[in-house]
């Protein structure tokens, strides 16, 4: 049976039981328990990740919120995007060692409401790493358009995670990303 690993933050938990079930009895679908926070995070811990819970056969992958998180109004970005990329750029070329195909997923977009993040700032991160993806003909799975379709069924009270049609909407669409790869 094929092996998908999914990394990412707690979009991705959210998901991920979804897309278990829906890939169930076609592949075995894992991802740490841990919460992949912001790019750095995820770049300290990639192959740990991938030593413990296996080679994968397609790793479906995405940092991004807590990047562009703001702790306070006078703090800019957690992450600097000239950061960001450069650590994206490293945490790709691990996930290529692997051998491995690779999906990208886009940073989901968040509530007008939300005061610590940005939509803009989401856009314009996730536009510079597409350049970069696409660069490197990394597959996209662009789950910030999923949820854009229907922000206020599919964000929550927060202002930033997804509803349970929200969660649903973006396992469809990694289900549907990964299916090709199967």
């Amino acid at each position: 049976m094929k092996k998908i690993l999914l990394l990412g933050d707690s979009i991705r938990i959210a998901y991920m039981p979804l897309v278990q079930t829906k890939l169930s009895g076609i592949a075995e679908v894992v991802g740490p328990e841990d919460n992949g926070r912001f790019a750095k995070y995820t770049l300290w811990y990639v192959d740990f990740w991938i030593d413990t819970l296996g080679k994968p056969d397609v790793i479906h992958w995405n940092n991004g919120i807590w990047d562009v998180y703001h702790h306070s109004a006078e703090h800019g970005v957690f992450t600097p995007l000239e950061e960001y990329v450069g650590t994206i750029r490293q945490i790709l070329d691990r996930l290529k060692r692997s051998g491995t195909s690779i999906i990208w997923a886009t940073t989901t977009p968040v509530s007008p409401n939300n005061v610590n993040c940005s939509n803009l700032e989401i856009d314009k991160y996730n536009e510079t790493i597409l350049g970069l993806m696409r660069s490197e003909n990394v597959a996209i799975n662009d789950l910030n358009a999923t949820v854009k379709h229907d922000m206020d069924d599919y964000i929550g009270e927060d202002h930033l995670h997804l509803t349970p049609k929200g969660s649903e909407a973006c396992a469809d669409a990694v289900v549907k990303a990964v299916l090709s790869y199967l």
